[in-house]
């Protein structure tokens, strides 16, 4: 899934508000992800981490039945 970066930045603002703990997790973790899961998508949500995905469709239907469709996630792509 590709966005401008416009409609990134305001992503990446909207679920630091509603997701800070995911995204702290994240960044604690991505230098290792990197050497072992680049361009995989991570899923994370309700503080849990829920695994890697090799697509972000993969991780959207997971997230979706994990979590349902209420409760927020969050899906990013391990990458530089």
């Amino acid at each position: 899934m590709s966005h401008t970066p416009d409609a990134t930045r305001v992503l990446r603002q909207h679920a630091a508000m509603q997701l800070p703990d995911e995204l702290a997790f994240i960044r604690q973790f991505k230098s290792e992800w990197l050497a072992t899961h680049r361009g995989q998508f991570v899923l994370i949500g309700k503080q849990t981490f829920a695994g890697f995905h090799p697509s972000y469709e993969g991780a959207l239907h997971a997230g979706t039945r994990m979590f349902g469709l209420i409760a927020p996630f969050l899906i990013e792509e391990i990458r530089d």
